[in-house]
């Protein structure tokens, strides 16, 4: 926790004060807390003056911070909708066809789930560049929708679900889309609760396919832009880390109860 303390207590500080402790340039302000020629950092839980500053700076100065802040949530809701309606189907085909070699077929279908990131990258960047969509973030969007992560704990959530209630849906005359919508979805609402913490924090702090496919620095996500805005403004770094963060706790605090019983009904180790 102390790094989070820091980065929050941080924000409160002055432009100036952050870049005389923080920064490798030696100034008039820490000129005198040197040692060859070298100014150590001076790292505070306590500002020496309390200011909204970086804050004003960061969401009234700074319109490109916002553009990319949106440009993030572009990218993570859409592949969390996605995954929902593809996953859910998905794992109840799985889990209630008849065909004699799924389970061959659902092995294979996860490894994609062992694979280093690096590896999948180059058959993703092949098909983006067959697609024509190379360079825009739908190049990070669809990969992040047909990932089997989703698809893998629904079906391992329905592996406990008494199959009786789709029987007895069955008699009564429901078809498959009826089942999903009326029975699976909430009956798997607690792992459909988890994929949704776990996939908007991974792809709200998304960087190696960003970097890849998205070549527009005003299309990149914030998680891009935070990596070098100590290069281009230094005095807002911990405001824009603060508010960076805001989003992903909000939804591990709204969910985090359904996040824990819904890996616990998928066996998730």
């Amino acid at each position: 926790m102390f790094p989070i303390l820091v980065t929050a207590a941080n924000s409160f500080m002055s432009s100036f004060e952050v870049t005389s402790r923080y920064t490798s340039a030696i100034t008039a302000a820490n000129g005198f807390n040197i040692s060859g020629h070298i100014h150590y950092v001076e790292i505070s839980l306590i500002p020496d003056f309390v200011t909204i500053g970086q804050y004003l700076k960061l969401l009234f100065g700074s319109p490109l911070y916002l553009g990319l802040f949106w440009n993030s949530v572009g990218i993570t809701l859409p592949v969390i909708g996605g995954q929902m309606l593809i996953s859910i189907p998905s794992a109840y085909a799985f889990e209630m066809s008849k065909f004699k070699y799924k389970e061959i077929v659902f092995f294979i279908y996860i490894t994609v789930m062992l694979m280093p990131l690096q590896v999948v990258l180059v058959p993703n960047f092949l098909m983006a560049e067959l697609l024509h969509i190379n360079g825009t973030s739908l190049a990070v969007i669809l990969p992040g929708i047909f990932n089997p992560f989703g698809v893998f704990i629904i079906r391992q959530a329905l592996k406990g679900m008494p199959k009786e209630y789709i029987e007895a849906a069955n008699v009564d005359g429901a078809n498959h889309l009826q089942i999903i919508i009326l029975i699976i979805r909430p009956m798997t609402a607690s792992a459909i609760a988890a994929l949704t913490v776990l996939t908007f924090i991974e792809y709200w702090n998304v960087v190696d396919q960003a970097v890849v496919f998205i070549k527009d620095s005003s299309a990149e996500p914030l998680s891009v832009y935070l990596s070098r805005l100590g290069n281009e403004s230094f005095g807002m770094i911990f405001a824009a880390s603060c508010f960076y963060m805001l989003p992903p706790v909000f939804v591990f605090l709204f969910g985090h109860n359904n996040m824990v019983e819904g890996i616990q009904l998928s066996g998730i180790k």
